[in-house]
């Protein structure tokens, strides 16, 4: 961290600074506990603790003391201002229009609006205010994780940070399945029963959140293997015994209990997304290898397949793997109520195409779509594509596909042109996370639950920093 012009930053700035980290990789463990902040209170708790980091980071800015270093800032530029824009475009959902405009806008709404005077694009403005603090949230979980990690030290903070969270879950939600206790953030589950959760309260969700963890693991653990090739059977004695005694046997076996708890969520979706994008990054990975002329990575590849062999097939069929797979078999899409309300949300969408009908407002409008035959209150779409696009609108929500989909190709080329090391680790992060929410999205809400779309964004920001910095900047450490 230095002054603009080359100044250093004074002592107590750089200790504020250090300690404002501590506090951001504080919240990223918080953030899943209760109920993954996914409550009115909090949600808010966690939208005002990340905007009092944010707001002291911008005084040490204003103050001289901070900046973000070159080389990121011209990489996160335009993610950063595509977040704005959808941003932006929330905040004027609910902003008071001229009834000529939201005609002309949204013919539907103003169809549905009974009030007089000035007339707002979104349908609940009270949901969408929320929304927005939601957006703003998760957004400045973004940027923060551009500015504060910057050194290599601290990547690897964030990544164990993760690996340790979703550790903490997956033991939690085991011990509540095996002993019977079942109780969620200090009540008893009244869903859920019988299948690991955590401290969340849908198993899907917990399933997606442990993918992350992995996929940060899997990185953080990539980052660690060795390349060079052991001559004698005593250089390869003595890398055995010095693995067996690493801190990196401790991390593959953290993985091993996020997998069991995985299995142990019975959820379908998450666990083929998991390995669908276990084995999409790991062959990008490969490819990446290939293209660049180098040896066949072997330790890479032997890691890889343990995940697929040693955790599935050994430790899934102890922990209940059997039963994830009758599940799987038994499993007829025609029946699925979610994929009735997917049907129900493209007539949804079909009136709101361009404006959307509000962040936030899908519970109250989805009803008039809903038919008389599927039963049940639904909250939010199973279907992360569909809710983004009925609530915000095509456009919107394409500006936040180019957003993820910018990051997701830094990454990728952080993958390819870079040789090891964790900003290597951090970019398969980054894209083995965008491959499971491509997939998971299209039966769940996942990145509607804000612990898991904070953590989506900080993996996503860290895929922007794996593309390096410059070369001062470099020296530093990252």
């Amino acid at each position: 961290m230095r002054l603009a012009g080359d100044s250093v930053a004074r002592p107590w700035a750089v200790r504020l600074e250090h300690a404002l980290f501590l506090v951001f990789l504080t919240i990223l463990i918080w953030a899943p506990l209760p109920f993954a902040s996914n409550r009115i209170w909090g949600g808010a708790l966690l939208a005002a603790l990340i905007a009092s980091i944010f707001c002291v980071w911008c005084v040490l800015y204003l103050l001289g003391q901070v900046r973000i270093e070159p080389g990121v800032w011209r990489r996160a530029r335009w993610p950063l201002a595509l977040l704005l824009l959808v941003q932006g475009w929330v905040w004027l959902q609910m902003l008071p229009l001229p009834r000529p405009w939201v005609e002309a806008l949204s013919p539907q709404a103003f169809a549905w609006h009974i009030k007089l005077g000035a007339l707002t694009l979104s349908l609940d403005p009270e949901h969408t205010r929320y929304y927005l603090m939601r957006g703003l949230c998760v957004s400045m979980g973004f940027f923060l994780t551009l500015a504060l990690v910057n050194t290599r030290e601290r990547m690897r903070w964030l990544l164990q940070i993760l690996v340790f969270s979703g550790t903490f879950q997956a033991v939690y939600g085991v011990f509540m399945v095996l002993s019977g206790l079942e109780l969620g953030f200090f009540v008893q589950k009244y869903v859920g029963t019988g299948v690991a959760t955590g401290t969340f309260v849908n198993r899907n969700h917990l399933a997606g959140y442990l993918v992350m963890c992995l996929a940060a693991g899997i990185g953080l653990l990539l980052s660690q293997l060795g390349h060079t090739v052991a001559g004698t059977w005593r250089e390869h004695a003595r890398r055995l015994l010095a693995l067996l005694l690493s801190p990196t046997l401790r991390l593959r076996l953290y993985l091993a209990i996020m997998v069991v708890a995985l299995v142990l969520t019975r959820s379908r979706m998450g666990n083929i997304a998991f390995f669908t994008a276990l084995a999409v990054t790991g062959a990008l990975l490969l490819w990446a290898g290939h293209r660049n002329g180098r040896t066949f990575p072997w330790k890479m590849m032997a890691f890889l397949g343990s995940l697929f062999v040693v955790d599935m097939l050994i430790l899934g069929k102890w922990f209940g793997f059997d039963a994830l797979a009758e599940r799987l078999e038994n499993t007829n899409p025609a029946a699925e109520s979610r994929a009735w309300s997917n049907q129900y949300s493209l007539d949804y969408l079909q009136d709101f195409p361009l404006t959307g009908s509000g962040g936030g407002s899908f519970y109250g409008i989805f009803p008039n779509y809903q038919a008389p035959d599927l039963i049940g209150f639904h909250q939010h779409a199973h279907n992360d594509y569909l809710e983004f696009a009925v609530e915000l609108g095509l456009p919107a929500t394409a500006l936040l596909g180019v957003f993820v989909g910018l990051c997701f190709w830094i990454a990728c080329k952080a993958l390819y042109t870079r040789r090891s090391g964790l900003r290597r680790g951090a970019a398969f992060a980054c894209v083995m996370t965008v491959c499971w929410a491509a997939v998971h999205s299209v039966a769940d809400f996942n990145l509607q639950i804000p612990a898991n779309a904070l953590t989506f964004m900080v993996l996503l920001a860290l895929g922007v920093l794996s593309g390096g910095l410059n070369r001062r900047a470099a020296a530093s450490g990252l």
